[in-house]
């Protein structure tokens, strides 16, 4: 029995990593989530994984990035869409472009996507993405409506105790420097989507095999069809925004967005005068959705819209 941390579109990673497991008709392969965005190859690990499946048997678990790009798909919130859109989406929608830079993602994936759930119970072990919520005393007592989003969103921190359930907790999501081997907890996501490594572990001889990963993430876009360049996507929606400048917090409203700049409007009259050409620092979206960013002041309209270049907080912790 093996399990898999976060791959994160690191497609050739995988298939080494994969090559590497001694694996027979009879084994179980549980990945972890997160299999797309960031990395270069999102639609190549899905395809990856589904070709592993004709072979033993698989399991796959639901990662945020899999939340998120439901959210996306489903296109209802725009908050949502943002917050895919600002956590490496970019590179996943690029990966399904067809020959005209159009964003096409077979029904097969789209089915692979929505059919994932938020755990998996095999043996000793309890696999799941970011963990196990606190509140529950033992893991049938989970309720996917109430602890989902924590399950695929709730990081490791200092201090936090250990879990203590009757299962082992397998997970990712917590990016570490290597594994993470803890009594009733293993983490085996090293972010290799960073320059790191991706990490396998057989959950019976507790053997690691892992392939490392020598470049970071590079922006990847969707091709434009008129010039045939790349760009980053632009959407249109209405996400807040809120911006720290000169003291005083700024509440704006977008006009549109992608994930490299932002049009936006202030939702009230603003209390000081924003200049082109300064540095300022913000969110996009709010509370669950909000995401963190740096930003220069690209120009400020004459009926106060202001135009914004941005680069978001991605520390390696995917």
């Amino acid at each position: 029995m093996f399990a898999i941390g976060d791959v994160h579109g690191c497609a050739e990673e995988l298939r080494a990593l994969i090559q590497k497991l001694p694996l027979r008709k009879d084994s179980l392969v549980v990945f972890l989530g997160d299999y797309i965005d960031r990395g270069p190859d999102s639609r190549g690990v899905v395809d990856t994984i589904l070709d592993l499946q004709q072979y033993c048997r698989v399991v796959c678990l639901l990662g945020n990035h899999e939340l998120m790009l439901r959210e996306f798909l489903d296109g209802s919130d725009a908050r949502r869409v943002a917050r895919f859109i600002y956590n490496g989406g970019s590179a996943t929608l690029a990966s399904y472009a067809d020959h005209d830079g159009v964003f096409v993602m077979p029904t097969e994936h789209r089915e692979f996507f929505q059919s994932l759930p938020y755990h998996h119970v095999e043996g000793d072990h309890c696999f799941v993405h970011a963990g196990l919520p606190a509140a529950v005393a033992e893991i049938d007592d989970i309720d996917i409506a109430l602890h989902g989003e924590e399950m695929v969103w709730m990081r490791l921190r200092p201090g936090m105790p250990e879990p203590n359930y009757s299962k082992i907790i397998v997970h990712g999501h917590s990016a570490m420097a290597d594994i993470d081997v803890q009594p009733r907890r293993i983490n085996l996501d090293t972010a290799c989507v960073y320059g790191r490594r991706l990490t396998g572990m057989d959950l019976n001889t507790r053997d690691v095999y892992a392939v490392e990963r020598c470049t970071g993430p590079q922006p990847i876009y969707l091709r434009d069809v008129k010039d045939s360049r790349r760009h980053a996507l632009r959407f249109d929606g209405k996400v807040p925004v809120s911006l720290n400048y000169n003291g005083a917090t700024l509440l704006f409203e977008t006009i549109n967005y992608s994930e490299i700049g932002i049009l936006m409007t202030p939702v009230a009259p603003l209390e000081v005068k924003v200049q082109a050409g300064t540095a300022i620092r913000g969110t996009i979206g709010i509370g669950e959705t909000a995401t963190a960013f740096d930003g220069v002041v690209l120009r400020v309209d004459a009926d106060r819209r202001i135009a914004l270049k941005i680069v978001v907080h991605q520390a390696p912790t995917p």
